[in-house]
């Protein structure tokens, strides 16, 4: 397959804007290229390009980037942390999020933590018991999920590393023998994901979280994101514990569009 590329001769697409619109525009541009959407159960060929998103705190965003990517015609994979003091992937408006999403043609995979059970490096063995553990309880409460892991805020004794027993979304074959392209803390601000010649396989990291109906910066996403948690608790407490309300609709998490 041939792709078409975006080389530094040409114009860089419009700025980076950490809007659902852009990321649309994004998405198609990419589409535009030659790109074909793959997942992670065998190494890359020419032309394919995974797209995989680390929920780390905004499970209904999350929703509204799969209803763009399914209008599209595009399969991505969302990776869920299940010890977030943050959301329950086991509490019925969130795993009503995940089914929605395994109903577009996504799939749900494990966002693992290593900073929750060690301090350091840890041997293999521990990681992967640990993954399958985690697995294990993300399946009961979503059925089936990828065999792929993605770790949340990986240390450098993670990178290019391979484990028994899953799929590492930072082992060589998809994070070294690929172009990897992220937009943690938002520094597609600083080096737009389009700079330069594009390549003819790509992993492409997004965090819903960070992204919105109209742009905003990193800081004030966390913000909102943390305004958005205090409301909804409060809320919860008060139709929960004192009106007696339960599963109530306006309580569910639904997608910002």
């Amino acid at each position: 397959m041939t792709i078409d590329t975006f080389t530094t001769d040409q114009p860089l697409p419009e700025p980076v804007e950490f809007t659902y619109d852009w990321y649309e525009r994004f998405l198609r541009r990419l589409l535009d290229a030659g790109y074909t959407p793959a997942n992670y159960d065998e190494s890359l060929s020419t032309g394919e390009v995974i797209l995989r998103h680390d929920v780390d705190f905004s499970p209904r965003k999350a929703l509204t980037m799969g209803r763009i990517e399914a209008d599209l015609g595009i399969e991505a994979t969302y990776f869920v942390l299940m010890n977030s003091p943050l959301y329950n992937v086991f509490y019925k408006p969130v795993r009503t999020v995940l089914e929605e999403l395994q109903s577009l043609g996504h799939t749900i995979g494990l966002h693992f933590s290593t900073h929750q059970y060690w301090n350091g490096e840890a041997p293999t063995t521990a990681v992967s018991e640990r993954v399958s553990a985690e697995r294990g309880a993300l399946t009961a409460a979503v059925g089936d999920v990828s065999e792929a892991v993605s770790f949340h805020r990986p240390d450098e004794w993670l990178f290019r590393r391979s484990f028994d027993g899953f799929i590492s979304t930072y082992e060589e074959r998809f994070f070294t023998e690929i172009a990897y392209r992220g937009d943690s803390n938002q520094r597609w601000r600083e080096q737009h994901p389009l700079s330069g010649e594009q390549p003819e396989k790509l992993q492409i990291l997004t965090h819903p979280g960070l992204w919105g109906e109209t742009d905003a910066d990193f800081e004030t996403r966390l913000l909102d994101e943390t305004d958005y948690e205090i409301d909804r608790t409060r809320r919860f407490m008060r139709e929960q514990f004192i009106e007696k309300r339960y599963n109530v609709d306006e309580f569910q998490y639904q997608s910002e569009r």
